[in-house]
């Protein structure tokens, strides 16, 4: 059986939508820029700064490591 590996950008989608928030009020909640925040779901920016990375889990609720690609 293969197991679909989830990257951080889609852990950040997917917990956002869990919250029915738009990046812009993930934005506001984090204090990340919503452009960074488009980067990291798009997959442009693979390995977001661990700051950057602490702000979102600390807004989303969940722990850091959470939010590292499996």
């Amino acid at each position: 059986m293969i197991m679909a590996v989830a990257t951080t950008g889609e852990k950040v989608k997917r917990l956002r939508r869990g919250k029915a928030w738009t990046q812009v009020q993930l934005a506001e909640h984090s204090n990340v820029a919503q452009s960074t925040i488009a980067q990291i779901e798009s997959g442009a920016r693979k390995q977001p700064h661990p700051a950057t990375l602490g702000k979102l889990a600390e807004a989303l609720r969940v722990e850091p490591a959470e939010l590292l690609e499996d």
